[in-house]
């Protein structure tokens, strides 16, 4: 019996020996996709002219509202701006930038139609509106006016920054986040002529919400007379003056052409890997900004100066609102550091020990770690 069973157990485990080695010999992995990822955003059928005009049209928008420091602004302007109508962009407003002004008024698009919080926005554009009415007047504790070249509310809050840096959100993360997020479901086998798949298209157009050139260069200085008209702009702008600690610029602009490669080639672990790493690094950037503009004004005592910076504090922080699902950002913890900034300046500012503004820093480096060098 002992020697029958001995006998049994053998034959089952040479028959399970054999079987798992026919079963891996039988089974082919997957090909790894051979590509070449290049070293600019040089693709076939590239288009991200609606997404990349709008960013100049931001550039012209937030360029007129800082006219308000030295005239009186129009709300018929702000409007026709806003919504792209009555050929509003002037070649002052959209000075060399990527975009002229004359090609801006042809447009069938607009800031409008793609801001996150629409509303919100164009209300905080209007107060600019009325704000720039005082620019004449001394600004002072529950007064509007200026201090020094700059215009401010009541508060020593300043409408222009708070809407040119809270865009950095509410128009480019927040539809660079869409876009990724419904990419994986995007078609990506009908070309279109001109603009590729849905998917390499629809890539291409989060890629132009950023704000950088096609041949973006992380070691050269945009700010080099003569200054190029396809330069960095908005968010982008930010990955050399804020984000450079982080490197920001270099691994996004490195995830877009690896995830475009990756598109055409069908590598899709790859693109979802660069998806990652657009999301958590374009949310780092404005953080980065959030908290150097929160850092900045603790060691100034100049007014001017100190209500600028915490007034693009705000707006940063306004752009978070707009971060990744996955966000290490908590909604408390956010919510906290919005309250922190939603007080009287003048308050801020006689308070010798910044209080707020250190405990703002303490929530931005526990969600993202050391930010600035």
């Amino acid at each position: 019996m002992k020697s029958t069973s001995l006998n049994l157990l053998t034959t089952i485990a040479a028959a399970a020996l054999l079987s798992s080695c026919t079963d891996n010999t039988a089974v082919d992995p997957t090909p790894t996709p051979t590509y070449t990822v290049p070293a600019t955003y040089a693709f076939n059928n590239v288009d991200f002219k609606e997404s990349a005009s709008r960013i100049s049209m931001w550039q012209g928008f937030q360029a007129y509202l800082g006219r308000g420091n030295t005239h009186t602004l129009s709300a018929d302007t702000v409007n026709y701006l806003w919504n792209n109508t009555n050929s509003a962009f002037t070649a002052e407003m959209a000075d060399n930038i990527p975009y002229a002004a004359t090609d801006l008024n042809k447009l069938n698009y607009n800031l409008s139609s793609k801001v996150a919080d629409a509303t919100l926005f164009k209300a905080l554009a209007d107060s600019m509106v009325y704000v720039s009415k005082f620019n004449n007047q001394a600004a002072s504790k529950g007064i509007p006016g200026k201090i020094g070249n700059r215009l401010f509310n009541r508060n020593g809050l300043e409408y222009n920054q708070l809407v040119a840096k809270g865009l950095m959100g509410g128009l480019t993360l927040s539809n660079v986040v869409a876009i990724l997020d419904k990419i994986p479901t995007d078609d990506n086998k009908t070309e279109v002529a001109g603009k590729g798949t849905a998917m390499e298209h629809n890539w291409d157009l989060a890629f132009g919400y950023v704000g950088i050139p096609m041949d973006y260069d992380t070691a050269y200085d945009y700010r080099s007379q003569p200054v190029k008209a396809d330069r960095p702009l908005a968010l982008g702008g930010y990955f050399a003056e804020r984000a450079n600690y982080i490197q920001a610029g270099g691994k996004i602009y490195e995830a877009f052409r690896k995830g475009r490669a990756a598109i055409t080639a069908k590598d899709y672990e790859t693109r979802d890997a660069a998806i990652s790493t657009i999301k958590e690094f374009l949310e780092k950037t404005i953080a980065a900004a959030a908290y150097y503009y929160v850092t900045a004004p603790q060691s100034t005592t100049a007014l001017d100066s100190k209500f600028h910076a915490i007034s693009e504090g705000a707006g940063f922080v306004a752009a978070l609102k707009y971060r990744p699902a996955n966000s290490k950002m908590t909604a408390a913890n956010y919510q906290t550091l919005v309250s922190l900034l939603d007080t009287s300046y003048y308050s801020l500012a006689e308070d010798a020990s910044n209080t707020k503004l250190k405990q703002a820093q303490t929530i931005l480096t526990e969600a993202y770690g050391k930010l600035q060098p």
